[in-house]
């Protein structure tokens, strides 16, 4: 029973000193000699377990189940000294040959003995029981303890030879593995000729203690290493992000400084621009209209006002582009009537389309509600730019059709499709999937040609996009294209759809023969054009040269001497949204009411805004449209 008891005792202590090297805690990954010791452990702890049960089978004679427990006895012993070879070699860890000899070694004498094991069973080579259940070594039991002793002798003197040249801490560390070894190879010689006792035991028991010491520092030191090695990198971290964060800081005031420069320039591009447009396009109109023009004036005046429009869609598409560009085009939710739009769509394209000689058509498929909730202004902008592609791009004589469909209807959301076929030239197929391309012409299409940009296409479908919606295209060469918008948009409710279905297009026109308005403008020949186009309406008016005289006009007459006032926004002295709030400021009557028209160069969305913001009723762009100018006053004069 001494084999069991010092089994059981060499068990629990290998166990418990080696506790937290057996349980991997927290996830923590082992270091190549933290795994080699632990399957050293391993071994030992096979060797001590068959000690233990060694005791016991020899107390109850159980001679065949002792015979298998003395067969994995031998090979655990000579397993644990292969296993100790390989943590040697990996915590030393010079990497020469002779440690790569060693180990190589440790695994040829485990096969061997397993050999020796094997054989054992058919001749009794290793040990074998009498028939009194009497132990008895067999010659392999020999050349096993002598190979173990060659082998504790090697490394030893190979680790005691590395911590020579050591120092401190570490040269400790060798001398101690070293001096193990030695120790070991004695308590083996002496177990040589004294079988029974349990030497090699208690010489395992007390080894892994001292080795445990050492892979528990080497693991704090590694530990500690990680943790130093860690801060360093969160140091270094923090610093390149703190580096990156004011890089960014740099990057994002210098991308702003520049968004705002660009957004500075295209403003005072499009009011530089238009300001002569207006001039222009005015005059030519004018002068059109005028009986004592010639014909063959009025011709060169037709190509100068066609062309002036042509610049004045490249300046709006260009701004476009660049709001979508820079996230800055903002699409309203604002009720509105379909029907009243695509009215205002048809009059234009049905005009354009009788000047070159085309048949239109206009359909509207099943049940279209008239109310919705969504941009107008950026649903017209598109369906206008399809339809006049499509009249632009069709030959005399051709047609050009536009349905609307009404489709399905989800969240209190309606889905519009618009389809624009035509019977013009058509694409080919190489062209098609670059069409929504900037810039992008077919071969057929240059600008010199259909006076197009190449921007219509991309602005529409990035349009849509800000609306939930798509465009698709069909076309073959030659003979047309069609383009199916899909678009979604918000229902109103029901008491509004109700109240649209009534009969009741409306509040009677004011009639404009005989007003007067006020209207402040910088630029002498716009000033000149505005009086010429309100007088041929019967309109009387009164200029001012900036907002702050427009301001001291108004407050100089009685109330309601002005039914209106339209004021452009760029002005010296007093611009036009600081005017228009100190006449909304002024206590009279007539201040909070009066219609307020701008009337200006600035085409921005942000224009638009803050027009509203400082109190304006309409925002109208220049080049000045009379048709629409006349239209928004008769709606908005009491």
């Amino acid at each position: 029973m001494t084999y069991s008891i010092i089994g059981i005792l060499a068990s629990i202590i290998l166990i418990i000193n080696n506790r937290d090297v057996f349980w991997i805690r927290d996830g923590k990954a082992q270091t190549n000699t933290q795994k080699n010791y632990r399957a050293f452990l391993l071994g030992a702890l096979a060797y001590l377990v068959t000690d233990l049960l060694w005791g016991i089978l020899d107390s109850y004679h159980l001679i065949t189940l002792l015979f298998a427990d003395t067969s994995v006895h031998f090979a655990a012993m000579v397993g644990a000294v292969m296993l100790l070879a390989r943590y040697v070699v990996s915590y030393l860890d010079t990497g020469n040959a002779f440690e790569k000899t060693l180990k190589f070694a440790g695994h040829a004498f485990f096969a061997l003995e397993l050999v020796f094991v094997a054989v054992n069973f058919f001749k009794p080579i290793l040990f074998w029981f009498d028939e009194g259940g009497v132990y008895h070594a067999g010659i392999a039991r020999y050349i096993t303890l002598g190979i173990q002793i060659f082998m504790f002798f090697v490394t030893s003197v190979y680790t005691l030879s590395v911590a020579s040249r050591a120092k401190g801490r570490v040269r400790l560390r060798h001398m101690t593995i070293g001096l193990f070894g030695i120790a070991m190879m004695i308590l083996i010689t002496i177990q040589v000729f004294f079988p029974l006792l349990p030497l090699y035991a208690m010489g395992y028991m007390l080894g892994t203690c001292l080795l445990h010491n050492f892979v528990v520092e080497d693991e704090k030191e590694d530990y500690r290493r990680e943790l130093e090695e860690a801060a360093k990198r969160d140091e270094e971290q923090k610093r390149e992000l703190s580096e990156s964060r004011e890089g960014l800081k740099d990057a994002l005031a210098a991308a702003e400084n520049a968004s705002k420069a660009k957004t500075n320039f295209l403003s005072n591009m499009s009011h530089e621009i238009r300001t002569p447009l207006n001039a222009i396009i005015g005059l030519s109109s004018i002068a059109m209209s005028d009986e004592e023009t010639g014909d063959k004036a009025k011709e060169y005046l037709g190509k100068i006002d066609e062309s002036a429009k042509h610049l004045l869609d490249i300046i709006n598409d260009i701004l476009d582009m660049s709001r979508i560009e820079s996230g800055k085009m903002t699409i309203r939710k604002e009720e509105f009537s379909l029907k009243e739009a695509l009215d205002q769509v048809n009059t234009m394209i049905g005009g354009q389309c009788r000047e070159k000689g085309l048949s239109y058509e206009y359909k509207a498929v099943g049940s279209v509600s008239d109310r919705y909730i969504g941009d107008a202004m950026k649903l017209k902008q598109v369906l206008l730019n399809i339809l006049g592609n499509a009249v632009k791009f069709t030959p005399e004589g051709g047609s050009v059709t536009f349905l609307v469909e009404e489709g399905p209807h989800f969240d209190k959301n309606a889905v519009l499709k618009f389809v624009v076929s035509d019977t013009g030239i058509g694409m080919s197929k190489d062209f098609l999937p670059h069409i929504f391309e900037p810039f992008s012409l077919a071969d057929d299409a240059s600008p010199g040609k259909y006076g197009s940009t190449g921007l219509g296409m991309p602005i529409c479908k990035s349009l849509l996009e800000l609306m939930n919606g798509h465009i698709e295209v069909a076309s073959e060469e030659g003979k047309g294209s069609t383009f199916t918008v899909t678009v979604t948009l918000g229902e109103t409710d029901e008491e509004s759809k109700r109240e649209e279905k009534l009969p009741k297009e409306d509040k009677a026109k004011a009639d404009l023969k005989g007003r007067r308005v006020l209207f402040a403008e910088d630029v002498p020949i716009n000033a000149d054009i505005m009086k010429m186009i309100l007088g041929e309406r019967g309109i009387e008016s009164d200029h001012a040269e900036n907002g702050k005289e427009a301001l001291e006009m108004f407050r100089s007459h009685v109330p309601w001497y002005y039914d209106a006032i339209f004021m452009d926004m760029r002005m010296p002295v007093m611009d036009g949204l600081e005017a228009t709030r100190a006449i909304r400021a002024l206590d009279r009557e007539d201040s909070k009411r009066i219609p307020i028209i701008a009337l200006t160069a600035n085409a921005f969305d942000d224009d638009v805004k803050r027009s509203m913001q400082a109190g304006l009723n309409a925002h109208l762009s220049k080049p000045i449209e009379p048709d629409l100018m006349f239209e928004t006053m008769e709606k908005l004069i009491h």
